[in-house]
């Protein structure tokens, strides 16, 4: 049994990529030049980076068998009722530094008949019956310095 957790605001990193968004409005590619391609200017690549940063941390949210929630919303998991209440350690590494330890962060989950468990990234906890959950993914991802318009 596998759950995902969103915490903060997963709905503004969502919003943030919708069709009014200025990630969306990157400018129209051109021809290169006859001398060779055209450098791709910093706040492009800046975008480019942004998008493939949230496409790799929301990509754990779209496996079947996978639920999702938000701190304080309960969810059904079979017979379990899970409700993520807090985190207790995020120091994970921001998407745009380059860290030698990757970091780790930790969530208090309220879980029916099991207490309220501490889950860390891909450790399984087994609860109630013998059932294992497993936190396989948190967005948005973290920032040492947030995309325009993430602040």
């Amino acid at each position: 049994m596998r759950i995902a957790l969103v915490f903060l605001a997963l709905a503004g990193c969502a919003a943030s990529t919708g069709t009014n968004s200025t990630a969306d409005k990157a400018p129209a590619p051109q021809a290169p030049p006859p001398g060779g391609p055209t450098p791709v200017p910093p706040e492009v690549q800046q975008t480019i980076a942004w998008r493939n940063a949230v496409e790799r941390a929301e990509a754990p949210f779209s496996v079947p068998g996978t639920v999702a929630a938000r701190l304080n919303e309960e969810v059904q998991i079979g017979d379990l009722r899970v409700k993520p209440l807090a985190v207790v350690e995020d120091n994970r590494c921001p998407e745009d530094v380059a860290c030698v330890v990757a970091g780790r962060i930790l969530l208090r989950v309220a879980v029916s008949g099991a207490g309220e468990p501490v889950m860390e990234m891909n450790q399984p906890v087994t609860v109630a019956g013998g059932q294992r959950l497993t936190l396989v993914g948190v967005a948005p991802p973290n920032w040492a310095r947030p995309p325009e318009g993430m602040d």
